[in-house]
C-alpha cells in the first residue's frame, strides 16, 4: 500500500470514488518538433519549456512554436518512453507530440493530488510499457486514459498534498545537502591526493 492509500484509508474510512482519467480534464497532444530543432531553438531565458523523453528540455522564446500547441494551464505531463514518468508543470510549456499531458479541469479535484497520485503507478505502468514493447518500452494513450483516478473531498486532496509537498521538500533538501558533502569529500580527496603526488615528486627528485 503506498504513502496516498494509507492517507485515504485513514481520512476517508467509508471509500471513495474512483473515476478514469480521461474524464477528468483535457488530454493535450503537444507540438511536432525534433530534438536537434529544440537544441537549436534553446535560449536560456526562454519562456516556453518544451519537454521530450527522459531529463531533456528546451526553453524557446514566444513564437518559437505555434501558440496552438503551447499549454499555459498546470497540466500533468507523460513520459510514456523508455523510463516512464509523470511531471507536474504550471508555466507555459509544450511537448513532443509522442508524449501527452493531461489539463485537469474537473472543479471537485486538485491536479496536483492528481500528479501524486500517477506516481504511486509508476512501477505499474512501466511494466504495462514493458510488455507491450519488445525494444524500448512504451505506454498508449489508452493505458494512461483508462486509470482510474480517487475523488476523495477536495479538503482530502489539498491536506494530502500539503503533506507530500513537505516529504518533497525535504527530499531534496536532503539530495541537496548529500551532493554538497559529496563535493567537498572529492575536493578534500583531490587536495590530499595532489599533495601526496607533490610529495613523492620532491622525493624523486
Amino acid at each position: 500500500m503506498n504513502k496516498i492509500e494509507k492517507l485515504l484509508q485513514t481520512l476517508c474510512p467509508d471509500g471513495v470514488e474512483f473515476r478514469p482519467l480521461k474524464d477528468l480534464g483535457v488530454r493535450n497532444k503537444g507540438t511536432s518538433i525534433t530534438a536537434s530543432k529544440m537544441k537549436e531553438l534553446h535560449l536560456d531565458n526562454g519562456s516556453i519549456r518544451i519537454f521530450a523523453g527522459g531529463q531533456t528540455i528546451a526553453d524557446v522564446a514566444e513564437g518559437a512554436i505555434p501558440e496552438k500547441d503551447v499549454i499555459r494551464v498546470p497540466s500533468i505531463i507523460v513520459k510514456s518512453r523508455g523510463h516512464i514518468g509523470f511531471t507536474y508543470y504550471h508555466k507555459p510549456f509544450s511537448h513532443k507530440s509522442e508524449l501527452w499531458s493531461y489539463s485537469i479541469n474537473t472543479p471537485e479535484l486538485n491536479q496536483k493530488f492528481v500528479y501524486y497520485f500517477l506516481l504511486t503507478k509508476i512501477d505499474y505502468l512501466q511494466s504495462v510499457a514493458q510488455a507491450t514493447s519488445v525494444k524500448l518500452p512504451q505506454l498508449s494513450i489508452r493505458d494512461t486514459d483508462d486509470l482510474l483516478i480517487p475523488l476523495p473531498p477536495l479538503e482530502i486532496q489539498e491536506a494530502i498534498v500539503a503533506i507530500l509537498d513537505r516529504f518533497t521538500e525535504l527530499e531534496a533538501e536532503l539530495e541537496a545537502e548529500l551532493e554538497a558533502e559529496l563535493e567537498a569529500r572529492k575536493k578534500q580527496y583531490e587536495y590530499y591526493r595532489d599533495r601526496l603526488l607533490t610529495f613523492e615528486a620532491r622525493n624523486a627528485s
